[in-house]
């Protein structure tokens, strides 16, 4: 297993691959070696990204259960499932500036997840916008 600081510029050495039905896979460019799995979420046949949280403590992934999925950088089991998304969520996004979640789904629609402290996120339901294809 791999020591992971809870600073920020740690992550600087570290990146993210989603592959279809591969999951998402931590790699760290000082040894060039996958280091960790992120596989609770489906992902079989469509591009679903994934993305580190800006400061350096959190994952998502998009997936398609209908879900997005974030995790402990530090750990391969999710903390929160973001569910009753309309599709397959192809797309996970952090708010440099906020803790928020931004997911994109497949049928167009972005949705926003507001975190109220840094460990919760919960859903913001008044920010589901539909965007022209």
């Amino acid at each position: 297993g791999s020591i992971f600081s809870t600073q920020a510029p740690d992550s600087y050495n570290l990146f993210l691959t989603s592959a279809v039905t591969d999951g998402v896979k931590m790699w760290d460019l000082r040894s060039l070696r996958c280091v960790r799995r992120y596989e609770n979420h489906l992902n079989r046949c469509h591009p679903c990204s994934a993305a580190i949280s800006p400061c350096g403590r959190f994952i998502a992934s998009g997936s398609e259960d209908n879900c997005a999925y974030v995790y402990d950088i530090r750990s391969s089991s999710y903390l929160h499932k973001l569910q009753k998304h309309s599709d397959t969520v192809l797309s996970v996004a952090f708010n440099p500036a906020t803790p928020q979640l931004l997911t994109g789904t497949m049928d167009g629609k972005l949705r926003l997840f507001q975190s109220s402290s840094a460990a919760r996120l919960s859903r913001d339901t008044s920010a589901v916008h539909s965007v022209p294809h």
